[in-house]
């Protein structure tokens, strides 16, 4: 099931759902913005995603709007996850993106971006179900080969990555800033998810 786009996933309660359409969109959308926030606002010396504190409603809705032209687009080059506690739920309890690389020479890898978890569902193993949904997609759905993301050096994040079999190819100075203004390095992962070869 992890392969699909929308569904329960196998060996947890939880239904993860692809975004594709307005419809589906508009469904989360005050969830995602919400979501948004709280990984921003209220501890902005840890939040390395991509926008200062406080971040407002109005920010915090435009950037999934301006995510949901491309969700359909010809070709898909963002793919737009959601977890939640049931499909009829339009509460959202984590979120994550795949983007994806058009250049024939770059096709064989995509981008993880934007993992998101609610404070109220951390260290409960949702971001290691909706990971592992994401590559399954990426490597089933998206013939993708390698996957790669980045991630504030001094977080929590590192530990998860580095436990869910992530490596660390390198880490750049001053590549970001947290929330609060102060600059952060980044550390850059890569992973494969190829299947292995069949043996002759």
């Amino acid at each position: 099931m992890a392969a699909s786009c929308s569904g329960q996933y196998p060996r947890s309660g939880y239904h993860i759902t692809r975004i594709g359409s307005p419809v589906q969109f508009d469904k989360y959308r005050v969830a995602l913005r919400n979501l948004l926030q709280l990984c921003v606002n209220p501890d902005p010396v840890n939040s390395s995603i991509g926008f200062r504190a406080p971040l407002a409603d109005v920010e915090a809705e435009s950037y999934w709007k301006s995510l949901l032209a491309k969700l359909d687009a010809t070709p898909i080059t963002v793919h737009l996850f959601v977890l939640s506690a049931t499909q009829s739920s339009a509460d959202v309890l984590a979120t994550v993106q795949i983007f994806t690389i058009p250049k024939i020479t770059h096709r064989h890898r995509a981008e993880i971006a934007k993992l998101l978890v609610h404070p109220s569902a951390r260290r409960k193993g949702i971001a290691t179900i909706l990971m592992d949904f994401v590559e399954e997609f990426a490597r089933d759905k998206l013939g993708t080969e390698m996957l790669t993301l980045d991630t504030a050096s001094e977080t929590p994040a590192m530990a998860f990555y580095e436990r869910s079999g992530w490596k660390q190819w390198g880490t750049c100075p001053e590549y970001a800033e947290y929330a609060d203004g102060r600059r952060c390095d980044a550390t850059f992962f890569h992973k494969f998810i190829r299947r292995p070869s069949a043996p002759v």
